[in-house]
């Protein structure tokens, strides 16, 4: 889990300077087991990234994976839930 939560403040460290979809992808690759998707929904609180869902079959398609974001006072990501 700290392995998980470093990388975490890694990614949140590169959204800083990346787009919402390049942060997306790389919350993908820190290790969180998404399957196979071919579409990405990102959703918003303010300026935070809250949500990502994946689908299979384009935007209309069938959700493979949700992400959930969590974040401090600061900003900062506290936890991610998949669902």
């Amino acid at each position: 889990m700290a392995k998980q939560v470093t990388q975490l403040k890694q990614i949140k460290k590169i959204g800083d300077t990346t787009s919402p979809a390049t942060e997306a992808t790389l919350l993908t690759i820190a290790g969180l087991g998404i399957p196979t998707y071919d579409y990405m929904e990102l959703g918003y609180t303010g300026t935070n990234l809250t949500t990502i869902v994946y689908k299979t079959g384009g935007s209309g398609g069938t959700t493979v994976a949700t992400l959930t974001l969590a974040y401090n006072g600061s900003d900062d990501i506290t936890s991610i839930t998949k669902t």
